[in-house]
């Protein structure tokens, strides 16, 4: 989708950034990865946590775009917005899309539904999309560059 295909879908407005909000969203990620070296968490709480990382940094990118996801269905929003800010990132908001729906499975409705391959996949891919996010607004946005 497009960001022109999102206003008419309602699902993302169009807001200029700041920097201090792009800091703020680093400073909740980066509080997420500390959160992941925590002993003794289980194996789906740290899925939930590396989830949580993956959407602020989704976030930064979307709203160094100058859109803000809508709400009502905001991590859907994030995601599909992460595709519409760069089309390199179509196969990450695929599966930053699966993992929010597997997320959803453990948060809402039953435990097991992560299994611990899974969250070693997701905590590498957030690892990865950190240091990638960072350069995508680097190039592109240099103003709101860390």
């Amino acid at each position: 989708m497009t960001w022109i295909d999102l206003l008419k879908a309602n699902h993302v407005t169009a807001e200029p950034p700041s920097k201090q909000e792009l800091d703020n969203l680093r400073s909740i990620a980066a509080l997420r990865f500390s959160d992941l070296s925590v002993q003794g968490l289980s194996h789906e709480q740290r899925f939930i946590i590396a989830y949580d990382a993956a959407r602020s940094l989704s976030t930064m990118i979307v709203r160094a775009s100058g859109y803000r996801p809508k709400k009502l269905g905001g991590h859907y929003n994030t995601f599909i917005a992460l595709e519409a800010a760069d089309t390199a990132f179509a196969k990450l908001s695929a599966y930053f899309n699966t993992c929010r729906m597997k997320r959803n499975d453990s948060e809402y409705d039953f435990a097991g539904a992560i299994a611990t391959t899974e969250t070693d996949e997701i905590v590498l891919a957030v690892q990865k999309f950190a240091t990638d996010a960072e350069a995508w607004i680097s190039a592109r946005f240099p103003a709101f560059a860390k």
